[in-house]
């Protein structure tokens, strides 16, 4: 008995011993270090009696530890291992707050967050009381020196698993090939993680390496500590000052527009309110370009039919609100989605394929505005006889679009990444915010599309890029059609010949995608799709449709000039012609996410839909401008759409911020259905116009009224007269599009 008993003591003196010296390899022999082993030595005697850690957690936890490098690092593990043990609040809450198990990723949910708010804000809190119940328990006044603090860092890495099925997934490689061997891949896994911050990445990768026994990868911009205080740069400083001070005069100027009409009479109200009769001084104008009153009754008025141009706002509005919705679709593609399979089934729908193939709608802003600049800059040259000063139009575009253009782009390098936080909010914005600080100047000398790609400033700022190098080449073509008709139509019909057939050699030679496909794992940062870069963003590749513009602004002049009306067989034809194309080339992309597709059919579906849809378009557009589309250019000339098409730049410029905060602060993985979609789609255009009205206010607007009276008044302006006659109202806040195209 005594012999067996003996065994037993010495058999556990030899564990203590063992157990002391493996730890004894992770931590310094100090005072502070003893005490944490002793902790460790005596929770693996105990770990059976754990309430919350497993057998074989607990020992993948311990195992781990002696792999770490970093002291302080291994420390603060032991620390919450310890307190975990010992049932302590604070480390359950740090271990709690960690992913330990995911779920569904054969269903295609890669992202597991874990609790973000849990890791960052409620362990400091729970840590604090438990320092302060220690303190008052050892009635201590101060903190105690062999006490740990530990801060938490909350992670989110990459974890690679093998030899999974993957069920419904948005990638690009998995979708094409549907067969099951091609489907078991190694998949990147998205995995929240709650360390202490004195763990490094380095660190962070080995412990979750050997703890969660697979491959991980771990970068330290997916690392973000609790910021419970705003740091602001001297940069942030500036914009602040630039904003107040513009929120400032607009302040100044509304209030002088209401001494101005409170020191009136009633007649000399309705006359100032008429002030298009009545021309006010040079000085009053440009005290009241701010004014808020000024600038929203502008913004709401309706517009006059000049030239019948009115039809335009529809088509704008309507178009801008289908290219709102489809970001929407982008971004949550893009996003933490519980039920991957109803986007990946209902984006092989026809049904929907005006979201997915969104994109094609952008063509009809860029047939409107090479439908607008040949339409409006021929009646002047006209009138003119032919004297145009180029240079005054160029100087006005640029004016009229950058400034409201700076603003959003200093919002991005400034104030953006400081308004929101989650998982992945700091990859995201943090992005955001270096592309623009690294190319914002090519964003306003419109060249963003052509250099430095891979650091794009807004992801939908290619748009002004293609439009104003489109812009400042036409007018070469427009004046040939001025002074020789037969030449001109030459030079246009081969322009439409070439940018047409460009798309379509691009294609086949290039091997590419019939359009820009949306892939879930491409759609997180659209930026990093090849074919987006590369093509899709550039001027000759989408040229086409503004061409075809330039040829239906020249129509509708010619037809307009001489009153010529197309027989109703024609018109009939016509509009099914249109009906049936345009449908076709919008909701075949379809095909192209159900089934697999080869080179030949993608290049032609890649050359030939743009021109079926630009056609489409332009017949709309002409149709609605000659009187030829009955109840349909009553439909698109209603007021209602005057004030929208008149916010289509601002809200241009806004959604971006819309939606890369929605998408960027999700904190889980929401499931998606039809009604969801639906109150994403109109929770978030009321967003991108609500901000797009403030943009509109004080900056558009007011700028936009100061380059109209300085270039009216000053010496050889008489050519911006153009400007004021490609606005439907003259006085109203329109966007670039509508005056200059």
């Amino acid at each position: 008995m005594l012999k067996k008993s003996f065994k037993i003591y010495k058999h556990s003196v030899v564990v203590r011993l063992t157990l002391l010296s493996l730890i004894g390899l992770i931590l310094p022999l100090s005072t502070e270090a003893i005490q944490t082993v002793t902790g460790v030595a005596q929770i693996s005697t105990n770990v059976s009696g754990s309430s919350y850690l497993t057998q074989n957690q607990f020992q993948l936890f311990e195992n781990s530890l002696k792999y770490l490098k970093d002291e302080l690092c291994r420390r603060d593990l032991n620390a919450i291992l310890r307190g975990i043990m010992d049932n302590e609040q604070w480390a359950i809450s740090m271990y709690d707050a960690a992913v330990q198990q995911a779920n569904g990723i054969e269903s295609g949910i890669f992202y597991h967050f874990g609790h973000y708010d849990q890791c960052l804000k409620l362990t400091q809190k729970q840590q604090q009381q438990q320092q302060q119940q220690l303190q008052q328990e050892q009635g201590q006044e101060h903190s105690n020196n062999n006490s740990i603090t530990i801060v938490a860092k909350y992670c989110l890495v990459d974890v690679f698993i093998d030899e999974l099925t993957v069920q419904n997934t948005g990638s690009r490689k998995i979708r094409q090939d549907s067969s099951p061997q091609n489907q078991t891949t190694e998949l990147l896994i998205r995995w929240g993680a709650c360390m202490p911050a004195s763990c490094g990445p380095n660190d962070i990768a080995i412990f979750a390496k050997h703890a969660l026994q697979r491959k991980v990868n771990v970068n330290d911009n997916m690392c973000q500590l609790y910021k419970p205080e705003l740091h602001i740069t001297a940069g942030m400083y500036t914009y602040a000052f630039v904003i107040c001070f513009f929120i400032f005069v607009t302040v100044l100027s509304t209030l002088y527009h209401t001494y101005l009409l409170s020191s009136k009479t009633d007649k000399d109200i309705v006359d100032v309110e008429k002030s298009s009769a009545k021309p006010q001084r040079t000085l009053d104008e440009i005290l009241l370009t701010f004014s808020l009153i000024e600038n929203c009754s502008k913004l709401f008025q309706a517009s006059k039919d000049q030239l019948s141009l009115n039809c335009i706002n529809g088509i704008k509005s309507l178009a801008m609100l289908l290219i709102l919705a489809g970001h929407v679709l982008i971004f949550i593609y893009g996003s933490p989605v519980y039920n991957v399979e109803f986007l990946s089934q209902n984006i092989k729908s026809p049904i929907f394929a005006f979201l997915p193939n969104s994109m094609l709608v952008v063509d009809v802003f860029l047939l409107l505005s090479g439908f607008l600049f040949c339409r409006i800059l021929l009646v002047e040259l006209r009138r003119r006889h032919g004297q145009i000063n180029v240079l005054v139009l160029y100087v006005a575009r640029w004016i009229r679009l950058t400034p409201a253009y700076l603003v959003t782009i200093g919002f991005y390098m400034t104030w953006f990444p400081s308004l929101g936080d989650g998982p992945l909010w700091q990859q995201r914005i943090e992005r955001e915010q270096e592309r623009c600080i690294s190319s914002w100047f090519l964003n306003i000398l419109y060249i963003n599309n052509y250099f430095n790609v891979d650091k794009l400033c807004m992801f939908q700022s290619w748009y002004l890029a293609v439009d104003s190098q489109l812009f400042f080449l036409s007018p070469i073509i427009i004046y040939l059609l001025n002074r020789s008709r037969k030449y001109g139509i030459i030079l246009l019909s081969i322009t439409a010949v070439i940018t047409s057939i460009i798309p379509f050699i691009i294609s086949y030679t290039k091997n590419l995608s019939p359009t820009l496909m949306i892939y879930s794992n491409e759609a997180e940062d659209i930026n990093s799709s090849y074919y987006y870069k590369n093509f899709y963003i550039k001027t000759h590749m989408r040229a086409s449709a503004y061409v075809i513009g330039l040829f239906v602004g020249y129509l509708v002049h010619e037809m307009q000039a001489r009153n010529i009306k197309l027989p109703s067989p024609i018109v009939r034809f016509l509009w099914l012609l249109a009906t049936v194309i345009g449908s076709s080339c919008m909701l075949t992309i379809s095909r192209f996410y159900a089934y697999p597709y080869n080179r030949l059919e993608s290049s032609i579906y890649a050359g030939f839909h743009k021109i079926g849809w630009n056609m489409s378009v332009a017949w709309l557009i002409l149709a609605a401008s000659t009187g030829h589309a009955g109840w349909i250019q009553k439909f698109l000339c209603h007021r209602i759409f005057a004030p929208i098409s008149r916010l289509t730049y601002c809200a241009y410029l806004s959604n971006g911020i819309v939606e890369l905060y929605y998408s960027s602060s999700s904190k889980t993985a929401p499931q998606i259905s039809y009604i969801r979609v639906v109150d994403s789609v109109v929770s978030h255009i009321i967003n991108t116009f609500a901000v797009a009205l403030i943009l509109c206010l004080l900056f558009e607007s007011p700028i936009h009224a100061l380059e109209r009276i300085l270039l009216r008044n000053s010496k050889g302006s008489r050519n911006h007269q153009i400007s004021e006659k490609k606005s439907n109202k003259s006085e109203s806040p329109h966007t670039s599009e509508e005056q200059i195209a």
